[in-house]
């Protein structure tokens, strides 16, 4: 909604034409073989004042082999309040000594107002290991006024 000429404009619209950031680094690890596996602690927890808020999101995963190569392919994506989302960050690792920090980036619409999260999820193959520890996540909200 516009701002329209003499209209008087309130604290809270105000504060919602200021973007809000939130940013979480993951622990522990994700152990393929595995599908849509939470990163632990990689995960954002914030609460909107109006619908139709947007985000910008950041994801980065650090995916390390197993004791074996593997010629499988991981996926990583974020969920958005319990929905995962395209696009995939892909990886794949043939030798022992490979290791990968994967990143994609999104954006989207939270349809309504209230509480939501978002969070890293990977599915990694057999032999892959989504190091937690060096995974993050940093999302951008932006509302209407």
């Amino acid at each position: 909604m516009p701002i329209l000429a003499g209209q008087v404009v309130t604290a809270a619209q105000l504060n919602r034409l200021q973007p809000k950031g939130y940013h979480a680094i993951g622990s522990g690890t994700v152990v393929g073989a595995v599908t849509n596996g939470d990163v632990p602690d990689a995960t954002v927890t914030f609460t909107t004042e109006t619908a139709g808020a947007t985000y910008k999101a950041w994801a980065v995963w650090d995916v390390d082999i197993g004791p074996s190569p593997t010629t499988g392919t991981g996926t990583a994506r974020i969920s958005v309040d319990g929905t995962v989302v395209s696009p995939l960050a892909t990886f794949g690792q043939e030798v022992p000594t490979d290791r990968l920090t994967v990143s994609q980036n999104y954006s989207g619409v939270l349809a309504a107002a209230g509480s939501h999260t978002l969070k890293l999820v990977a599915s990694p193959a057999a032999n892959q290991t989504i190091q937690g520890a060096n995974s993050t996540i940093t999302v951008i909200i932006t509302e209407a006024i």
